[in-house]
């Protein structure tokens, strides 16, 4: 009994100190640069770069997706991506693999890709502070 008990202040005292923490986010931000290529095949072609908005560096892979559609990759291992699509408006999304807070999702909303054509869209990922 006596343990269960002890158990429970270690639970109760962890749980007092994550409440505690003043968490803040440094926000990131995103880059576009929009170039056509003819030799895409009529597809569509998201590519660019991931890094840290502040050292600009990058700490491991980095999930990049198309909201509402199955398209997504991973960057390489110095932030490059590319993620191929079909014609449409799009919003693109990047997020760290180690930051699971919706606040640090960097996103770039309706960008419109045609055939044929290549977007470059940089993210400059944030990151938090306690």
């Amino acid at each position: 009994m006596k343990s269960k008990c002890v158990y429970f202040l270690v639970i109760v005292a962890f749980l007092a100190n994550i409440s505690c923490v003043n968490r803040q986010f440094i926000e990131g931000r995103t880059e576009v640069i929009s170039t056509s290529d003819t030799l895409l095949n009529d597809s569509s072609l998201f590519v660019g770069h991931i890094s840290d908005v502040d050292m600009g560096y990058l700490y491991g892979p980095v999930k990049v997706w198309i909201e509402n559609t199955n398209y997504k990759t991973t960057s390489d291992s110095v932030g490059n991506y590319a993620l191929k699509t079909l014609p449409g408006t799009y919003t693109i999304k990047c997020q760290s693999k180690w930051n699971n807070w919706a606040q640090l999702i960097e996103e770039k909303k309706d960008i419109k890709i045609d055939k044929n054509q290549k977007i470059r869209i940089d993210f400059y990922l944030g990151y938090t502070v306690e």
